[in-house]
């Protein structure tokens, strides 16, 4: 199969499929919620990645932001499920997602184990929560969770044990 990454930025993502996406962060139980004024923000920041097959068809994709002075994070890793086990957020998503952040502190959280794996292949190490920089901790919970439903979903997959992961500025 062959996929290509490419910037949502840089194709026309109907409103429609933004708000599929924000539905099936509200519905995963690994997701955490993402709002569709939030997803549309990353679009236009150029932070959303989606992975196209060669008709253009959309597999999975996956969302980077900015936390805080030179933290970033990655969020909402998705391959629709008969896309699964082809290498598509292993091998594509997750290094075409910290491709350009070379240089910066890059946050992860994952409730998945062959996630937690690979960040750990490609340099991520297993943090606390506490360990994180304070004002880290507080723009996490500012720019990512102000909202309702943002904040039950996130008490739901906690209880699951999220594993927290750091990518060191080099």
């Amino acid at each position: 199969m062959k996929i290509r990454i490419v910037n949502a930025k840089s194709i026309n993502l109907n409103s429609g499929f933004i708000r599929k996406i924000s539905d099936t962060t509200l519905k995963d139980e690994n997701l955490s919620y993402r709002s569709v004024s939030l997803i549309k923000s990353s679009v236009q920041k150029g932070y959303f990645l989606l992975a196209l097959d060669k008709s253009g068809k959309i597999l999975g994709w996956i969302e980077k932001y900015k936390i805080w002075k030179d933290w970033w994070g990655l969020s909402t890793l998705y391959v629709f499920p008969e896309y699964r086990n082809f290498g598509v957020g292993r091998g594509l998503l997750i290094p075409m997602g910290i491709k350009d952040l070379r240089g910066k502190n890059i946050f992860a959280a994952a409730t998945n184990k062959q996630v937690q794996l690979v960040l750990e292949k490609l340099g991520f190490k297993q943090v606390k929560l506490t360990e994180l920089p304070f004002m880290v901790r507080i723009n996490l919970m500012l720019v990512r969770y102000l909202n309702i439903k943002g904040l039950i979903k996130l008490f739901k997959i906690r209880s699951k044990g999220f594993s927290y992961f750091v990518k060191s500025a080099q």
